[in-house]
C-alpha cells in the first residue's frame, strides 16, 4: 500500500475528514433498547425490543484513513457529515428475559465526496469514499431492582470495520486508485441506571469502558437522557452521548472523541 504526497496532500486531510464524518454517525448506547419495560416488573416472558436511533455527533481528533500517512487533525460537525452522507442505518436489537439480556446494536454508514484538485496538475479530481460497520454484541445482568430504579451490568464487545477508497483521476498522471481497509473488536464493560416516575417520564444513564489495549488502547463513553412511555409498547428517548476511542495499528490512526445529541424510539414485542 503506498501513498500519494505529492499533489494528493490535500486529499490525505480529505480522506482523513471524509473518514471522520463516517465515524461521527457511530454507537449509541444499548439503554435505548432496555426502556420499555418499567422497573419493578420484570417480565415473565421473553420480550423482543428494535430500537432505531440518530446520534448527532460532531467530531475531533486525529486520523490517518491509510499507512504511512501522516495523521491529519479534523474538527468535523454533524451538518458537515449530512453534505457527504450517502446511507446510514442505525438499530438496537434486545432480547431479555426476566434479569437477564442480550443485545446488538447495529451500525452502517457511506460516505463519499468528490472534488476537484486546486491546479489540475498532476491530478484534476478527487474521490474519496468512506464505509464503515460498527457492531456491539453484548449481554446485560440486572443485581439491582426497585419499584422505580434499576441498574444493570453489561459486557460485550465492539466491532469496527473501516473502508477507506482514494481515487485520483486526470492530470498529467494515471488515474490512481488506493483502498485500505482495518478491523478490530473492544471489550467492553459497563453499567446502566433508570429510574422511572409515575407520570411515564423515564431517566436513563449509560457508561462503558474498553479496549484495554486488546483492539483500541482505550475506549470509553457515557449517556444520560431522558425518555416517555407512550403506553408498554412504544417510548422514546433524547439525551447527549459522548464517546472517545484511541486506536493505532500500523500506520493507521484514529484517535478521536464525538459528542452530540441521541433521539431514538423502542418498539417493544
Amino acid at each position: 500500500m503506498s501513498y500519494i504526497h505529492e499533489r494528493a496532500g490535500s486529499s490525505r486531510i480529505g480522506v482523513a475528514i471524509l473518514s471522520s464524518l463516517v465515524a461521527s454517525m457511530l454507537i449509541a448506547p444499548p439503554c435505548l433498547a432496555e426502556e420499555t419495560e418499567p422497573a419493578g416488573a420484570l417480565p415473565d416472558e421473553w420480550s423482543l425490543n428494535i430500537s432505531p436511533y440518530i446520534w448527532g455527533a460532531g467530531l475531533e481528533g486525529s486520523i490517518a484513513s491509510f499507512p504511512r500517512a501522516p495523521a491529519a487533525d479534523v474538527d468535523v460537525s454533524f451538518s458537515d457529515i449530512l453534505k457527504n452522507l450517502d446511507m446510514a442505518g442505525m438499530a438496537i436489537v434486545e432480547l431479555r428475559y426476566q434479569r437477564v439480556a442480550a443485545y446488538m446494536d447495529l451500525i452502517y454508514t457511506s460516505v463519499s465526496a468528490d472534488q476537484e484538485t486546486p491546479l489540475d496538475i498532476l491530478f484534476s479530481d478527487v474521490e474519496l469514499e468512506s464505509d464503515i460497520f460498527i457492531g456491539t454484541f453484548g449481554g446485560a445482568y440486572r443485581p439491582i431492582e426497585t419499584e422505580r430504579a434499576s441498574l444493570d451490568l453489561l459486557a460485550g464487545v465492539r466491532v469496527w470495520s473501516v473502508d477507506t477508497v482514494l481515487e485520483l483521476e486526470g492530470g498529467a498522471l494515471p488515474d490512481q486508485k488506493f483502498e485500505h481497509g482495518e478491523n478490530w473488536i473492544d471489550p467492553i464493560i459497563g453499567l446502566h441506571g433508570y429510574y422511572q416516575f409515575a407520570n411515564g417520564i423515564f431517566l436513563t444513564s449509560l457508561a462503558q469502558v474498553g479496549g484495554f489495549g486488546v483492539g483500541s488502547d482505550l475506549t470509553w463513553d457515557s449517556f444520560a437522557g431522558v425518555g416517555y412511555r407512550f403506553n408498554d409498547s412504544v417510548s422514546a428517548i433524547a439525551g447527549y452521548r459522548h464517546l472517545e476511542v484511541d486506536y493505532e495499528h500500523n500506520g493507521f490512526v484514529f484517535d478521536v472523541e464525538m459528542s452530540g445529541p441521541v433521539i431514538g424510539m423502542t418498539i417493544r414485542f
